[in-house]
């Protein structure tokens, strides 16, 4: 047999670049494989985001909605109950005009002074204005 002198320093070295080879490989492997999956990844976390901020959205725009209604409603009866106040009142002058109107001596009041009217037995007396006077003169 013949005998075959390995240098030992040659064959480690030798061995130290396939390891690191095969390393190179791998890492180059799993870096595609990591790429493909943090596509699908980022891809799915986007859909994600997306589905979650229209649902936001949505929810934003119908709570913004009610709340305007809600506001609005609110401006509306104040303005309702301001007004029913209003109402109210000349409600209660309007009343007490009633009464007033009802009573004899408005009555007789009136007559006397837009109908020109007097009681049996009364004398009426037409006073002559000043500008007339100043006509005449």
């Amino acid at each position: 047999m013949a005998k075959k002198v390995i240098d030992m320093e040659a064959a480690r070295n030798e061995r130290r670049q396939k390891r690191a080879l095969s390393n190179a490989n791998k890492y180059q492997k799993e870096k595609q494989t990591k790429d493909s999956i943090s596509r699908r990844r980022a891809s799915k976390i986007f859909r994600r985001r997306v589905v979650y901020c229209s649902i936001f959205l949505i929810l934003a725009i119908v709570i913004g909605l009610s709340v305007y209604n809600l506001i609005s409603l609110k401006l509306e009866e104040a303005k309702a109950e301001a007004e029913l106040e209003a109402l109210l009142q000349e409600k209660e002058k309007l009343e007490e005009q009633l009464t007033h109107i009802d009573s004899k001596e408005y009555i007789e009041q009136k007559a006397r002074q837009e109908l020109k009217m007097i009681l049996p037995g009364e004398t009426l007396y037409v006073l002559m204005e000043e500008e007339e006077d100043a006509k005449e003169d």
